[in-house]
């Protein structure tokens, strides 16, 4: 069963003359402006916390395979170039040395 407008106000209208008016709008502000079945619980908000802390986990756990991988692609071209550059270096020192 669906809550209306309607249903509220016959609801307030009641318990207004049940109770004071300023009790039963006071009762009326306290209950939710949707039925039950649309407001969280205290376990819905703890399966969306447990999906959330599941899901940055794998995020997580993504970006730090993803952070070594880069660096050792990046380590494996610096030592490439470097080993380039130093046999360059010797080559051209072995070539000064015999013009000398």
């Amino acid at each position: 069963m669906s809550i209306t407008e309607a249903s509220r106000f016959q609801l307030r209208t009641a318990i207004g003359q049940i109770l004071s008016e300023e009790a039963a709008d006071t009762l009326m502000e306290l209950l939710p402006p949707v039925g039950w079945a649309d407001v969280a619980t205290k376990t819905d908000l703890q399966h969306l916390r447990d999906e959330l802390k599941g899901d940055m986990l794998n995020l997580q756990l993504t970006i730090e395979v993803n952070v070594r991988k880069l660096i050792h692609e990046q380590t494996k071209w610096l030592i490439t170039t470097m080993i380039a550059m130093n046999a360059v270096t010797v080559a051209v020192a072995v070539a000064l040395s015999k013009l000398i």
